[in-house]
């Protein structure tokens, strides 16, 4: 009774402790003087969900080093401060690109103007009068006061610099020389004495970052070179306010289906799991704001996406318990039995995965590089709340009595044999399903080829917000004036798309206009203007390529090692399975192919992979205790023990998805292959991944007999 009373109180605790994390997680709450700032507020959003404008700019100068990539991008940090939005991001892509995202900013066409331009260095009098450029300048550099120790800026004045500088501190001398990039007032020192041999210090830092910044910005001032946009996307103000609660509303019909589900299906333990997971939610939101992720809307897709993995991992957990309990085994020693069983599939499905997102993140970029980090967070968060919290839960309810009967975890005990489905035998119906349709798929990929988006053959994209019925006609001739190459539709009823391949960010700009001034439009018509440049594009090709070609390869790599290669063999036949679905998927109905299908594309993989380690895992157990039964027989039984696995993860994993994909339109090119790749990803790993497992062992036995 005694242990009971102390697993009691623990139990008691524990979810007060997870459902007090998760308040405060959600509101804005102040504790003895400390502010806890809700996750509203602690999460950096991406601009989908805030409204702005991203640039990409690209050097356009060969042989470019990183020393100077790194200074064309304080200069643009600096031009881009001059806005005055503190909440500016700048990162560098790849070997020659800088990102720039401001949140807030809707005029991409000034904004282009000025990172554009290539940056002017010069040195002024108090006055005015330029009395050196960055031409004159040989190097500066970050040195230590020797009797301060305080950071300094040490500069070094070319031959042409050395008698330019030497006049003006003589003539200067007292005053103030400032130095300017471009407008912008970047240091204002006192000349203290006649500088003859060209060698100056500024002293005035108030930190060794300070003079960093200074010194990147004197050198690349020094350094001019020539940027051009090959990327412009905005979010329009009405757009990025929508987007937010869309996005929450979504995801609480989602979690809130799941955790109704796992109640309704598991009963307590069902409960349980939906406990843990709160707190996998509260964790992981917690994370993102530790970290300093910036939250897209793909990203929230993603999010969603591991909450019905970390369903996926209870599910295993408990199926494989009601198994034991089936056998007659008591609560406790299935509770356990569960969770050890388990763990295998659990971490080989994850770590799959997250092979699938590290390739994301490492040949993606923007909204794709977010989406792998969420995911990567997510699985990682969900495997120590699978594994660590929601067992504890499970031992101390049982601990209490809360887990005491069969019908606690809705099981009961088998008696005689199970009914095993005999899929295996119908190998030749389900090869032919999906020979049917993939046909049909490739057959419109050559005859009328894809629907590819802008973000591959490079263009403009532009939506606009017009009145109800709008003459789509009268508005086509207004956008003659600013390009000849276009496709326009309507969107939503009172929303004009224009497609091109000549629009620039200044037509943009001045086709709004026209179009606010002739309908009386509000302030912000813009909803959305995506603008690819063609070398931006060609890389997308590339790196899409590339990067599926790892995916294949380390993840047969993975197999292999865990397994053997036969199931690696039959997983990446599964996977090209359900790439060509989903492909023939988007060629019939011509949906159209971008960035985030890639993305999306990546993601099925490592999520159908998943569910395919999960029965190959049963497979290789069923195997050893098998040992007399043919490779039919054992995979029957294998995929009749993991079905209700299978059908429940792929319900609650589809449920988030599904819901996005309803709420949330700017999110659908994210979500609709997702939600194609996972249904084909459930289907492959039972009717096509498990039979090519059972061909393979069969052609392997063939051959054995044939040489003996």
């Amino acid at each position: 009774m005694k242990k009971k009373r102390k697993s009691a109180v623990v139990f008691i605790i524990c979810v007060i402790a997870i459902f007090t994390t998760a308040y405060l997680g959600f509101s804005d709450a102040v504790i003895g003087g400390f502010r806890i700032k809700s996750f509203d507020q602690a999460i950096t959003k991406g601009l989908d969900l805030q409204g702005g404008v991203s640039v990409t700019m690209e050097i356009q100068d060969k042989d470019i080093t990183k020393e100077d990539l790194d200074k064309t991008k304080k200069q643009l940090e600096l031009r881009v401060n001059k806005i005055g939005v503190s909440e500016t991001v700048v990162t560098t892509e790849g070997d020659k690109r800088i990102r720039v995202d401001i949140p807030g900013q809707f005029d991409s066409a000034s904004i282009v103007e000025s990172l554009s331009k290539t940056g002017t260095l010069t040195f002024k009098s108090p006055d005015g009068e330029i009395l050196l450029t960055g031409a004159d300048i040989e190097k500066a550099s970050v040195i230590s006061n020797s009797e301060t120790g305080v950071s300094e800026v040490s500069l070094e004045m070319n031959t042409e610099g050395q008698p330019k500088f030497a006049d003006a501190t003589a003539k200067y001398l007292g005053q103030k020389i400032s130095i300017y990039m471009d407008d912008e007032v970047l240091s204002s020192p006192t000349v203290n004495s006649v500088i003859t041999e060209g060698n100056a210090k500024i002293s005035g830092s108030t930190s060794i970052e300070e003079a960093k910044t200074l010194v990147g910005l004197i050198n690349a001032g020094a350094l001019p070179v020539t940027v051009k946009a090959v990327s412009v996307q905005t979010v329009g103000a009405q757009l990025g306010a929508t987007a937010m609660p869309s996005a929450v509303k979504a995801g609480a019909l989602g979690i809130g289906l799941i955790f109704l589900f796992m109640i309704l299906f598991y009963k307590i333990p069902g409960l349980i799991s939906s406990i843990a997971l709160t707190l996998y939610i509260t964790l992981t939101l917690f994370v993102f704001g530790e970290v300093g992720a910036t939250l897209t809307l793909p990203g929230i897709a993603a999010f969603l996406l591991t909450i019905g993995m970390a369903v996926d991992a209870n599910v295993l957990i408990f199926e494989r318990t009601r198994e034991e309990l089936a056998k007659g085994v008591s609560i406790k020693s299935a509770v356990k039995k569960g969770f050890e069983e388990a763990l295998s599939s659990i971490v080989d499905s994850n770590v799959t995965t997250i092979i699938a997102a590290l390739v994301l993140y490492f040949f993606g970029t923007g909204a794709v590089k977010g989406f792998a980090v969420t995911l990567m967070i997510g699985i990682l968060v969900s495997l120590f709340t699978a594994l660590v919290i929601t067992k504890f839960l499970i031992y101390q309810a049982v601990e209490i009595g809360l887990l005491s009967k069969l019908s606690h975890f809705r099981a009961k005990k088998t008696i005689g044999n199970t009914k095993v489905f005999k899929l295996m035998e119908k190998t030749k119906i389900w090869f032919v399903m999906s020979s049917i349709v993939i046909i049909i798929g490739i057959g419109f990929m050559i005859f009328r080829g894809f629907n590819v988006g802008i973000d591959f053959n490079g263009g403009t994209q532009v939506v606009i917000q017009l009145n109800e019925d709008f003459n789509k006609e009268e508005v086509d001739t207004i956008a003659e004036k600013y390009t000849d190459d276009f496709v326009s539709n309507t969107v939503e009823g009172s929303q004009y798309q224009i497609k091109s391949g000549s629009l620039d960010s200044q037509n943009v700009s001045d086709l709004v206009n026209e179009l606010k001034s002739t309908y009386e439009l509000g302030e912000t018509p813009l909803v959305s203007q995506n603008e690819i440049g063609a070398s931006i594009g060609n890389d997308l090709k590339r790196n899409s390529i590339i990067s599926l070609g790892v995916a294949f390869i380390a993840m047969l790599i993975y197999i292999a090692i865990r397994f053997e290669m036969k199931f690696g063999i039959a997983a990446l036949i599964a996977i090209f399975h359900d790439i060509l679905l989903t492909l023939s998927f988007y060629a019939i109905f011509n949906i159209q192919v971008n960035t985030p299908f890639i993305a999306a594309i990546l993601t099925i993989i490592g999520y159908s992979i998943n569910d395919t380690i999960v029965i190959f895992d049963r497979i290789r157990e069923n195997s050893k205790t098998m040992r007399r039964k043919s490779e039919t027989e054992i995979a029957n039984v294998s995929v009749t023990q993991t079905m209700t696995r299978s059908i429940n993860t792929t319900l609650t994993t589809l449920v988030t998805i599904v819901a996005v994909n309803i709420f949330v339109p700017a999110v659908r090119e994210f979500a609709t292959p997702l939600i194609i790749g996972i249904a084909a990803g459930a289907y492959s790993s039972i009717f096509i991944a498990s039979p090519f497992w059972v061909i393979l062992k069969k052609k392997k036995k063939h051959k054995v007999i044939e040489v003996k």
